[in-house]
């Protein structure tokens, strides 16, 4: 690949440097870090430098190989981590100070001031609430925050209080909870300094968001591709990204295994060949042959385009440690929405469950093979409501949960494909 111009080369590191924070962030997937980068790059352009020119076009053609090694290089390093990292140990520890009445927030918006004016307003709204349990104040770490964790630098972790004689308690309580959960913590309780916590940033990717495409290849097969929209959602850009002619490879890689549920996809090969296909949890129903893995898709589809035929025999599966999912996280800057329900695996799932901002409002469905159902929502407090309805009875029967009994209940309906609720104890019922 040619080299870029000096000019755009300081934009395309700009840009590449903002990659490496996404990926080892463990948010978004290939299609949305790629975009980001994309976006990175031309804002960093000078005045009077043409985003349509040649010299940026190549640069931005740059991203989606370095995109992809990045990807590719994190999703074999994470194969060698060990069973709880200290990100998810973060997140954890976030998650405790929500629950105890400290605001917490991780990469919480672009710097020091807009995230404090935002959880300022966050902080005197709980604290109006008369439903819901005053907040002592917050903690929070931003994006800038972020990028020099990401380079090897100790994440900074800022806090404030409701009142100023406050703030030193808040920082000490923050500093309790991340060392509660195996982090160490620099800090010699000066309030007006942040928390200093040296650990390695990556966290986890899991199912699309651990997909990469790949390198292309000479002659490789291609097929054009239609999904359908099952409304009333957009349908999301990781899937419109595949849409028309693309490779055999992108698209069993990339789309055909996190299909959400309802959606068809409809391919068509150069030889004038038509089939469609639609998920069923870790399975691919296909109209004209037999089922395919999920997971195993891209050797068959790449026979079938170029004349082969399809195996003989169907792919089975026992649908243990999937779910479907579908979630809303209400907070700025949250995890914002899976509109249409996507296969998460069991370890994908209880992590979404300490993801999710604990803000009124925010809701995972999670729904087994055998159409068993938990749902969980934030309510004021916060407080963690989690129930399983029967649509034939027109009721759902639940109860408040602890993060890590939540945690228990999606594993065991992933695992055994059971509602576990009752095994908590009492459950309210509720009428629709």
């Amino acid at each position: 690949m040619s080299e870029v111009c000096e000019s755009i080369r300081h934009p395309l590191t700009t840009a590449k440097e903002a990659v490496t924070v996404r990926v080892a962030s463990g948010r978004g997937g290939f299609a949305e870090i790629l975009r980001h980068a994309r976006q990175d790059l031309v804002d960093a352009l000078e005045k009077d430098q043409d985003p349509d020119s040649p010299e940026v076009r190549e640069a931005l053609s740059q991203l989606h190989d370095h995109v992809d090694r990045v990807m590719a290089d994190h999703v074999n390093r994470q194969r060698r981590w060990p069973s709880r990292t200290d990100g998810e140990r973060l997140t954890r520890a976030f998650r405790a100070l929500d629950e105890s009445g400290v605001i917490a927030r991780e990469d919480f918006t672009c710097c020091d001031g807009c995230a404090r004016g935002a959880l300022n307003g966050e902080l005197a709204a709980r604290n109006s609430d008369p439903g819901g349990q005053a907040a002592r104040g917050y903690a929070f770490y931003h994006a800038q925050d972020s990028a020099h964790a990401a380079a090897g630098s100790p994440l900074t972790i800022r806090f404030e209080a409701t009142h100023p004689l406050r703030r030193a308690a808040v920082g000490e309580e923050t500093a309790e909870a991340l060392r509660a959960h195996g982090l160490t913590v620099d800090w010699d309780g000066d309030p007006d300094r942040g928390l200093r916590v040296p650990m390695d940033w990556s966290r986890r990717r899991f199912g699309r968001q651990a997909a990469f495409p790949g390198p292309a290849s000479d002659g490789e097969p291609m097929v054009r591709v239609s999904f359908n929209d099952p409304g009333p959602y957009g349908v999301p850009e990781w899937i419109t990204r595949y849409e028309g002619r693309v490779s055999v490879r992108e698209l069993s890689r990339m789309v055909l295994p996190w299909l959400p549920r309802l959606f068809t996809a409809t391919l068509s090969s150069d030889r004038g060949q038509s089939i469609t296909l639609e998920r069923d949890f870790d399975l691919l129903r296909v109209d004209h042959g037999p089922a395919l893995s999920r997971e195993r898709v891209e050797e068959p589809l790449s026979r079938w385009a170029v004349g082969a035929v399809w195996p003989r025999e169907e792919a089975r599966s026992s649908h243990t440690g999937l779910l479907e999912v579908n979630y809303a996280d209400t907070a700025e800057e949250g995890m914002g929405f899976m509109d249409y329900a996507e296969p998460l695996e069991t370890a994908a799932a209880r992590q979404l469950v300490y993801q999710l901002t604990p803000a009124k409002g925010t809701f995972a469905v999670f729904t087994a093979a055998n159409g068993e159902v938990v749902q969980m929502m934030w309510e004021s407090g916060p407080l963690l409501w989690m129930e399983s309805p029967s649509p034939a009875e027109g009721v759902s029967r639940g109860r408040h949960v602890t993060l890590p009994e939540a945690e228990e209940m999606v594993r065991v309906l992933a695992e055994e494909g059971r509602v576990a609720l009752a095994d908590l104890g009492e459950l309210r019922t509720t009428s629709w």
